[in-house]
């Protein structure tokens, strides 16, 4: 199954290809700092494969050491 998404202006675009393995919302403080918001969600597709359809350059990271986040 392919599902396509965006950000909100649309700038980034992009399609993942695979199944959902989970879907869990968390208001942990690492969560909260890396979307920037009062929760984050998060969608887990271990086999599913990401393609930017645009705006890849636009997107950034944050990082906790010794974390998988």
């Amino acid at each position: 199954m392919k599902r396509a998404g965006s950000c909100l202006c649309g700038a980034v675009r992009f399609e993942l290809e695979g199944s959902f393995d989970g879907f869990f919302l968390c208001h942990c403080s690492r969560r909260r700092k890396g979307a920037g918001s009062a929760h984050a969600s998060n969608l887990f597709s271990a086999g599913g494969k990401l393609a930017w359809i645009s705006g890849a350059e636009k997107m950034s990271g944050f990082a906790v050491e010794g974390m998988r986040h």
